[in-house]
């Protein structure tokens, strides 16, 4: 797997060391107590994740029997597992071992050392050598000192690994970025596109901790006719292409696509990926990313369900260990020189088209008293750093000239019903356009003659909030809302604004809502002047810890957001179908956002982008691109944007009417008591009054 020379003669050197390490250990005179047990620990798994390197280059992978695949990833991934309470990867565990000072950072090299299976079976090898050395030189440093019969101090282990993040940023960002923009970089497309699919062994080689779920996943896509499958994947890149006709956009000069989904789906990604090549489009597959400086809170890439959502919860703000200026302006720096090594691939990259999948129980996290947290004066460097991250691939691919498509379909996690609700998220995702499209204008012809729509909650739902509307100049060329189909947002279902926020005010609350992985309980967001002044959820008894999970996790950092976003959901087929099958709570916002209105914190729709022109089938320009903050780019492009965009949606059942109110006060209901009423869109209903 290495091929280079020098770091093959570096990954020897550092395994002979690492492998001496269980014989220096194991009669305690070395290093004694948990200190002993943590370097056991961590040695043994790199000397068992080694020998499997070892075998793959003398072996076919084919030579293991499935049994003998899933005993062998139960076991490399049981420290994050089931172990993991009981392991060195958990931060309260670790600490209640050595102490705070310790513990945090011993934690943060053990999930380090048990994400670097994926490097190691994505080819990633420099990778996986350098974290070998740093685990090696700190192991060093705590046999050096107990000779000393004392122990190194936690700020010398902290340094070993600022420098490792800091040295070998260039690194980390060259691969990252030739990951996502190199068509031949990584091995995934050539896995889905050569493998045998009917031949389960083949999810093993992605490296992604494989379940129950991809592995029944492929199964039930294994029975299913090609037909069926070439309709799916017809579905998927029809929207894509069709994302770029609406907002009138050229693909002349693009040349990749880059898909981004899931473990269990490669015989419709196989399909995809001949339909995109027919329009010219090569596709990009790309892993989700494991190093530290890479990582992001939502696991971007092909990817599976992922071991434990606890673990990677738990460890996504590790940066808060080591995270200054100087990194910040080094990774921004590598980055660019990044961009630049991939330029003619980020240039004709015509954006991303997203394969998602639904169905897991909600994870509800556990806020770990000794997890990683980045301080304030972190929080607004890593703000910072996002805007002018931002900025930058701007620069190398302009958001204008790019479009993008999401779907979304379930897994076995479902329940015992996943075949029918397969069977009706098909239907859902190919519901008729042209149909929706007619309805969805009737509902704008009425809300571009509003000042501003008012929405109340009905019970259990408390929400009372007044969206205000950006004026018309030219009513009959102009529009406010856009008239969305199934394009870059599949299914179809919705039209929306961005709104303006002064006069926006009042309470949102989602009883129940899933975002950015993570299930909240009883949201409120309190708004004035269209941005957040107070929030609370229900999810834990300690108020504080509530306040931090909203924060840190849905407000990124920020002591506020504004309202990117108002829209009305139209597609009650898809709650009806959630209705049916008892699944609104495991729906994505993909969905549920078409099931009630919704409203996004953070940017809108248009960010950097605004001056785009959009137009609804009807021509008519969509000119409410831009809220009041964004409008304040070109003076202070800089804090004109958050760099998230989160949707939160109210199902129909929870909604009391929506009204829009004209200049004159007159009312014109769309919804009451969670039915359409506005004429025009009786049909909309007629799913929702199916017994």
């Amino acid at each position: 797997m290495i091929e280079n020379t020098f770091l093959e003669e570096r990954y020897q050197l550092a395994m002979a060391r690492i492998r001496e390490i269980p014989g220096e250990l194991s009669d305690g005179q070395v290093l004694k107590d948990n200190w002993a047990v943590y370097f056991l620990k961590l040695s043994g798994w790199i000397i068992k994740a080694d020998d499997f390197r070892i075998w793959m280059k003398m072996h076919d992978w084919k030579e293991r029997t499935l049994e003998e695949w899933e005993d062998f990833y139960k076991d490399i991934y049981e420290p994050v597992m089931g172990g993991y309470d009981r392991g060195f990867a958990d931060p309260d565990g670790c600490v209640r071992c050595f102490g705070k000072e310790y513990g945090q950072l011993l934690s943060f090299l053990a999930s380090e050392v048990y994400r670097s299976f994926c490097d190691m079976m994505m080819g990633n090898s420099e990778a996986v050598l350098i974290l070998w050395e740093v685990f090696t030189e700190i192991y060093t440093m705590f046999v050096y000192d107990a000779q000393e019969q004392s122990l190194p101090k936690a700020e010398d282990i902290r340094s070993v690994i600022y420098w490792y993040v800091s040295d070998y940023s260039e690194e980390m960002t060259s691969w990252r970025m030739h990951e996502q923009f190199d068509p031949d970089f990584s091995p995934i497309k050539s896995i889905i596109m050569s493998e045998d699919l009917t031949d389960l062994r083949y999810l093993y080689r992605f490296g992604e901790y494989v379940s129950d779920t991809e592995l029944k996943t492929a199964e039930y896509l294994n029975g299913m006719s090609q037909e069926k499958i070439d309709r799916i994947a017809d579905t998927f890149v029809e929207g894509y292409l069709r994302g770029f006709e609406v907002n009138r956009i050229s693909l002349v000069d693009k040349h990749y696509v880059t898909i981004r989904g899931s473990l269990g789906f490669e015989r419709v990604f196989r399909s995809a990926v001949e339909k995109f090549r027919s329009h010219g489009l090569e596709p990009v597959f790309f892993p989700a990313s494991t190093t530290i400086l890479n990582r992001r809170q939502i696991r971007i890439g092909y990817q599976g369900k992922g071991a434990n959502p606890q673990f990677e919860f738990d460890h996504c703000k590790d940066k808060a260990l080591f995270y200054d200026r100087p990194l910040a302006s080094r990774h921004l720096a590598a980055l660019r020189k990044a961009y630049e090594e991939c330029r003619p691939w980020v240039c004709a990259n015509a954006g991303p088209a997203c394969f998602e999948t639904f169905g897991e129980e909600p994870f509800a996290p556990v806020m770990k008293e000794n997890a990683c947290h980045m301080s304030s004066k972190q929080q607004k460097l890593e703000s910072e750093f996002s805007n002018l991250q931002a900025v930058l691939a701007e620069e190398f691919r302009k958001s204008s000239e790019i479009s993008f498509t999401i779907i979304a379909f379930p897994t076995p996690d479902i329940g015992e019903d996943f075949e029918a609700i397969f069977e009706e998220i098909i239907k859902v995702n190919t519901l008729d356009n042209a149909e929706y499209q007619s309805i969805q204008q009737k509902i704008i012809d009425v809300l571009d003659k509003g000042r501003y729509v008012y929405i109340r909650g009905k019970a259990p739902n408390k929400t009372v909030i007044k969206v205000h509307l950006h004026p018309l100049t030219d009513p009959e060329k102009q529009t406010l809302f856009e008239n969305c189909c199934a394009d870059v947002n599949i299914p179809v279902g919705e039209v929306f604004t961005s709104p303006k926020l002064s006069g926006t005010e009042g309470l949102l609350h989602a009883t129940s809502v899933y975002l950015n992985g993570i299930h909240f309980k009883d949201l409120m967001l309190r708004f004035a002047d269209g941005k957040i002044i107070s929030y609370s959820c229900g999810n834990s008894e300690d108020e504080e810890h509530n306040k931090r999970l909203i924060k840190d996790y849905l407000m990124v950092g920020r002591d506020t957001l504004p309202m990117g976003e108002f829209a009305i959901g139209t597609n009650t087929t898809a709650y009806a179908a959630a209705e049916k099958y008892h699944m609104i709570d495991r729906l994505p916002i993909l969905i549920v956002e078409k099931t009630g209105p919704h409203f996004a914190i953070g940017d809108t729709c248009y960010s950097r982008a605004e001056e785009h022109p959009i137009y609804n089938p009807n021509g008519k320009e969509m000119i409410a691109r831009e809220n009041e903050i964004s409008a304040r780019r070109g003076e202070e492009g800089f804090n004109a944007y958050f760099n998230c965009h989160t949707d939160i949606t109210i199902p129909y059942d929870e909604i009391g009417e929506i009204v829009v109110v004209d200049p004159d006060e007159n009312m014109t209901s769309i919804i009451r008591d969670g039915r359409f009423v506005l004429e025009g869109t009786e049909s909309l209903n007629i799913p929702l009054n199916k017994d």
